[in-house]
């Protein structure tokens, strides 16, 4: 694994750089496209419904919000909202282990909290996996919102 410089510039004088795993091959870099921040993922409305604690949902990113069939992580903005306890929300490829990390970790009764995160995909049509780090018996809802991508 190698870790890759993107560097943007957003405005004339001032440059973002940002670093993105890559498992595409040894000495192979991957390129980062900004999109229009997008909703690609609301469990308030759809995509399952709201989220169980301890459990695994299964989710489709590429074909998404601009997201193509060639993308191999993508970057987020992931929200907790209403939350029944504390705990945390963990993203991952879809098909591989679940991490021993979390991308966002919230508190009981805070009504939304969000954080940024690059995420690499799974290789099936349901390429990306989420789970609330918490008991069964408590939920929370989730929104994903794509913000680019690296291919």
């Amino acid at each position: 694994m190698r870790l890759v410089s993107v560097r943007r510039a957003l405005v004339p004088g001032l440059v973002l750089t940002a670093l993105a795993s890559s498992t595409a091959g040894e000495g192979q870099g991957l390129q980062f496209f900004n999109l229009t921040p997008c909703r690609a993922v609301d469990t308030r409305t759809g995509n399952g419904g709201i989220v169980p604690g301890s459990t695994e949902r299964k989710l489709q990113i590429r074909g998404i919000c601009g997201v193509p069939s060639t993308a191999l992580t993508v970057t987020f903005n992931v929200t907790a909202v209403s939350p029944e306890t504390g705990g945390f929300l963990t993203l991952w490829p879809t098909g591989q282990a679940f991490p021993a990390v979390s991308n966002l970790n919230f508190n009981t009764g805070e009504p939304a909290i969000g954080n940024g995160a690059v995420v690499p995909l799974g290789t099936g049509s349901q390429d990306l996996s989420v789970a609330y780090g918490a008991p069964p018996n408590f939920r929370v809802h989730v929104v994903l919102d794509v913000t680019g991508y690296f291919k």
